[in-house]
């Protein structure tokens, strides 16, 4: 049991040291090879470096395999959601690099599912809150997970724009994730496990990437971090607390939509530094806007307390409505 507990403290400690590492190596070296991008909410729209995502997929891969150390179980259910979540961030950096079709993008991470889909043949069976047990039968291996990771790692993409704000979203989910898995038992267990693990890689990300960023984590760490979440969450079973988990984002995705995902998460900027929204609201970060004279680090918290609100719904929804 201590040789476990080390284990799992090494594999944290070692998650946030190389993210905080890799980091500082991309934002030294991605302006030099042409890799920023505007910080449009800043009155001198200044270049921040981009890539920020090989940081984050850097800890979670030290992390990953150093936890794999400590049970043998964890053979089987990390590697999946190691695969998929790296089969996810290669489309992420090749969409920095080639800027790839939407329409593709869209679709791409339906074969990343392959590795959770094998991972969970055998077990095609969800309880779903004041309905019970359902079991879908192969719809679960060719629909529902391939769905479900589809989704999650689509939907980092919409809600962003502002310093820290996905990032921060991502450790909320990640811990209640955690803290979900470190209750269950099985699979459910060691994707905790693997969530509290990569929870320090997201720390780590989120001390440039905060107000005022020093890098941004570029479409490999949006697609990543939806991907890494998602793929835990299935790889866990806990298919209830994603859902909840993921409600802002269904609000996103609606009023994406009324653009034809044109529309932008940024704001405009008074003097006084608070961002504001003149028209109809494209992001939930424009509903913000709407409600007061926030500065964007202000809008960002907001979402981060309403998401926490979310992550307690979950967590209850999770393990003491339904049976995990």
């Amino acid at each position: 049991m201590i040789f476990v507990f080390l284990l799992v403290l090494l594999a944290c400690i070692l998650s946030f040291i190389v993210t905080f590492f890799s980091t500082k190596w991309v934002i030294k070296e991605a302006p030099i090879r042409g890799f920023t991008g505007k910080d449009i909410n800043k009155p001198d729209k200044r270049e921040v470096a981009q890539l920020g995502g090989i940081g984050i997929l850097a800890g979670f891969v030290a992390g990953a395999f150093t936890l794999m150390i400590s049970d043998s179980r964890s053979q089987e259910i990390i590697p999946a959601i190691l695969l998929s979540a790296l089969l996810i961030g290669f489309l992420g950096i090749v969409d920095d690099v080639f800027n790839v079709r939407q329409s593709l993008r869209a679709f791409l991470p339906v074969a990343a599912a392959v590795p959770l889909s094998l991972f969970s043949l055998g077990h095609s069976v969800i309880s779903i809150p004041f309905v019970g047990l359902v079991n879908f039968g192969i719809l679960y291996y060719i629909i529902i997970v391939p769905g479900a990771l589809t989704i999650t790692s689509n939907a980092f993409n919409m809600l962003e724009g502002l310093n820290g704000l996905g990032t921060g979203m991502g450790i909320v989910m990640l811990s209640t994730l955690a803290a979900i898995g470190l209750k269950g038992t099985g699979p459910t267990h060691l994707a905790g496990l693997l969530a509290l693990v990569t929870d320090f890689a997201f720390i780590a990300f989120l001390l440039f990437n905060k107000y005022p960023a020093k890098v941004f984590p570029g479409n490999i760490g949006t697609y990543l971090m939806g991907a890494i979440i998602g793929a835990i969450g299935i790889g866990g079973y806990m298919f209830t607390a994603l859902a909840v988990l993921y409600l802002p984002y269904v609000v996103e995705f609606v009023l994406k939509a009324r653009t034809k995902f044109k529309g932008i998460s940024f704001g405009k900027l008074r003097e006084d530094g608070t961002l504001y929204w003149d028209s109809y609201p494209n992001s939930l970060t424009h509903v913000i806007m709407k409600l007061g004279r926030f500065k964007e680090y202000q809008i960002v918290s907001i979402i981060w307390a309403i998401e926490i609100l979310f992550g307690v719904a979950a967590f209850i929804l999770q393990t003491t409505v339904i049976t995990l």
